[in-house]
């Protein structure tokens, strides 16, 4: 037994690491003397703040907390916290302009957005990725049962459940999950306000009272809607798919219906290093519901047909791809952000290799992705076009489906005439659409009548995208990630990292590859294929199912 207060290498590394990313500041009271530490040299005077020049000093300091944080989380602090004060509206904006920030209209929006509305919204910098804090990065199976003891906490009556009881609970699992002893001055592994953030972040919103945490998100009538269609979908065509059998030995189901359809689950996550301040790596990857799965990948031969076809397959980008996979990974601070230029050029890798699949011939191939920006960016949008001719216009081109299922294209330039290259507007495009307008029409009226047109009903671009290549793209209804099978396979990924992990960036890349080979041996994917099927059958039982 080592002595007292001795502690194995493991906890001396996973403390280590903690105490790097996690640990939480504390409180200093009038006796502490931390204040030596920070001790600087200065003149004893008072600041006068209200001279014009300190405002240049103002603008330079809100310049360097612009670069460490984005504009949008600094102007949404600052003009709620004026606010709070009773500062009036006009001298609030007019502040916020003369060092650099957001206009008070555009912060009040992104106030009411992160109150009231919805946090990926507010949280997106559409860089991609999931926004996701960087401990549940590292233990993305403590966040799967902290979501799912949220849910029964928040669905009971009682009204004490409070972010506090959320923290004492990630506390608990981390240390049954690490294995190590916590020790009695150590702080909670995750803070209140942290865990406030995370209950906003997976759909709660607060009691403006009581301050009690509750979901809409979750029960809000357009998630209800999509997720009733997304269960509809698979169970109207289940006999369709690759399914699994019960049993403690699931084995594959072939489909009974032609033609087969392949499901394909896809996702983005990030894994973090415990070196120095941490790296990260992000992995973009697709898990395949079918036998010849779990993960994608063309053999050699099937390889050199696709760059035949497509030479671009061979082109090296910012993107570092796994051989004849479309598996993508970057170097978080270093190389390219799965933007969605860079998540499109990665589908599009992925739609030209599926075609040289033998064992995908004559299979209808679907995928499910989440609704992360990245994935959700439109082509256009009403807002975007002009209501005159020459006025504001987004596209060369309008493509969509009509009701008969054929293709229709239409022109947004004048191809000749007197008003060639120029915009039509939208009352133009009307005409060429067949939609009769009267004679006097506001631009937002137009507006109204277009957006229940086949050709404003806003595909986005991975839609369109995979339309191109016969390919159909499911959106996952939001704050259901058990309806994506692809988050089991980070949660394997990374428990096998962590239990085997010096805390080195370069230890932790090979590690990586390791699991992916480890996921497969094991034959993980068939358990995660068989509870997707089973949260399907759950949600049109009506029942409520909670995180994995």
């Amino acid at each position: 037994m080592p002595p007292k207060g001795s502690k194995s290498k493991r906890r001396s590394q996973l403390q280590d690491a903690r105490n790097r990313r996690w640990s939480n500041t504390k409180t200093s009271d009038e006796s502490d003397s931390s204040g030596d530490e920070y001790g600087m040299d200065i003149d004893d005077k008072e600041l006068n703040f209200s001279e014009k020049l300190l405002l240049t000093d103002i603008g330079d300091l809100a310049e360097m907390c612009k670069s460490k944080c984005g504009t949008k989380y600094l102007s949404t602090l600052l003009y709620m916290t004026l606010r709070f004060f009773n500062i009036k509206w006009e001298h609030v904006d007019e502040y916020l302009k003369s060092i650099g920030f957001m206009t008070a209209q555009t912060s009040h929006k992104w106030a009411v957005m992160f109150i009231k509305g919805d946090y990926e919204e507010f949280s997106s910098d559409s860089r991609g990725g999931k926004h996701t804090d960087s401990f549940y990065d590292t233990f993305p199976e403590i966040e799967a049962d902290a979501r799912s003891f949220v849910v029964q906490a928040c669905s009971q009556k009682s009204g004490d459940f409070k972010a506090m009881d959320l923290a004492q609970f990630i506390d608990t699992k981390y240390y049954e999950v690490t294995g190590i002893e916590k020790q009695s001055d150590d702080d909670l592994i995750r803070s209140e306000r942290s865990c406030r953030v995370d209950l906003r972040r997976w759909g709660a919103k607060f009691d403006a009272n009581s301050q009690r945490p509750y979901f809409e998100g979750h029960e809000r009538d357009d998630v209800v809607k999509h997720r009733h269609e997304f269960i509809n979908h698979f169970l109207t065509h289940k006999d369709f798919y690759y399914t699994i059998t019960d049993g403690e030995t699931p084995m594959w189901i072939l489909p009974t219906q032609n033609p087969h359809r392949i499901l394909i689950f896809h996702d983005e996550s990030t894994f973090r290093s415990g070196e120095g301040r941490g790296r990260s790596h992000m992995v973009s990857d697709f898990l395949v519901q079918h036998p010849s799965g779990p993960l994608f990948g063309l053999s050699e031969n099937e390889w050199k047909q696709a760059v035949r076809k497509y030479q671009s397959l061979s082109v090296d980008g910012d993107v570092n791809y796994l051989d004849r996979t479309a598996t993508a990974s970057i170097n978080i601070g270093t190389d390219a952000y799965f933007d969605n230029d860079t998540i499109l050029g990665q589908f599009e890798r992925l739609f030209q290799m599926l075609e040289f699949k033998q064992e995908y011939k004559d299979n209808q191939i679907e995928i499910i992705v989440d609704n992360a920006r990245t994935h959700t960016a439109k082509s256009y949008s009403l807002q975007d076009f002009g209501k005159n001719v020459g006025t504001r216009c987004p596209v060369e081109q309008i493509e969509y489906i009509d009701e008969n299922g054929a293709t229709k294209v239409v022109d947004c330039y004048f191809k000749g005439g007197e008003n060639k290259d120029k915009s039509k507007g939208l009352v133009e495009l009307c005409k060429d659409l067949g939609v009769q307008l009267p004679a006097k029409i506001k631009l937002d009226e137009i507006r109204e009548i277009l957006s229940a047109h086949r050709a404003f009903r806003n595909a986005t671009k991975l839609e369109m995208l995979g339309a191109k290549y016969k390919i159909n793209i499911i959106y996952c209804p939001k704050y259901h990630c058990e309806l994506n099978a692809i988050e089991g396979l980070w949660c394997n990924q990374k428990a096998f990292v962590r239990s085997r992990t010096d805390q080195s960036f370069e230890k932790m890349i090979k590690l990586i590859s390791d699991s992916r080979t480890h996921f497969v041996e094991r034959k993980i994917a068939l358990k995660l294929f068989r509870r997707f099927w089973r949260s399907i059958e759950a949600y049109s039982q009506r029942q409520t199912m909670l995180m994995y």
